[in-house]
């Protein structure tokens, strides 16, 4: 077999390399875990304190910037991220704030620049977390800045620990009375589940056995058996005391 000429293959190995599909840019959280370790707390976030904070602000405007341009195709971790500090973002933007209820627009109206176009937060929610991940531990994750939120979690989300985080933040959540109240044998639970009752169905069949199945040790199973009604929802701001 005749030897074949370097130049020969340097063009074959420039036609494959064009052909292979790029690898996707990770979206780096760093600056947003900074963010978050200094200001998230079990109390609530310390909106006060990153206002008066200038590096902690640059830190969030330069993770937002990587944001912006992030690929349409990022893993879920990444969409959580952005949505959690989109809201952080938006909130000291206005400060003070007593509620997020008090900005016109703010979940459907105001718009982000979030891998490449401009979105509102619901589009955020529904349109990729929601609609293209399909996964109802979502709602433990996302906090829209309201005491009824579940807490921010104090970390930036990272896809190899994300379904582990997600279950701990489930149970986390159902622990605590906003998402779901027993007492005297009358379960109440938080509107979430009946905002989104069709993602809890979709996995479990029904709202009570998509609890039951995460529900924390010092409640039975038994306690839940029955139906389930709609607590009420705190839209005060989810700030730190």
């Amino acid at each position: 077999m005749r030897p074949v000429a370097p130049w020969f293959v340097a063009s074959l190995c420039a036609v494959g390399c064009a052909l292979l599909p790029l690898p996707v840019r990770a979206l780096d959280g760093a600056a947003w875990e900074r963010v978050l370790v200094a200001h998230a707390g079990a109390g609530g976030f310390d909106y006060a304190g990153l206002a008066r904070d200038p590096g902690g602000r640059a830190d969030l405007s330069a993770f937002l910037s990587e944001v912006a341009s992030m690929p349409d195709d990022a893993p879920m971790s990444a969409w959580l991220n952005a949505y959690n500090a989109l809201v952080v973002s938006s909130v000291v933007a206005r400060w003070p704030l007593r509620s997020v209820r008090d900005v016109p627009g703010f979940f459907d109206g105001l718009r982000h620049r979030v891998a490449g176009r401009d979105r509102t937060l619901d589009e955020i929610e529904h349109g990729v977390l929601r609609a293209r991940f399909r996964d109802a531990r979502v709602h433990s994750a996302l906090v829209c800045g309201a005491r009824s939120c579940p807490p921010l979690f104090g970390h930036a989300f990272v896809e190899g620990t994300l379904d582990r985080v997600l279950d701990e933040l489930v149970r986390a959540w159902l622990a605590g009375d906003g998402a779901v109240r027993i007492a005297g044998g009358r379960v109440t639970v938080s509107p979430v589940f009946f905002w989104y009752r069709g993602d809890f169905e979709r996995e479990a069949g029904s709202v009570v056995e998509w609890i039951r199945r995460r529900v924390p040790e010092r409640w039975s199973a038994a306690s839940i058996e029955g139906g389930v009604s709609e607590g009420s929802y705190d839209w005060a701001l989810n700030a730190a005391p």
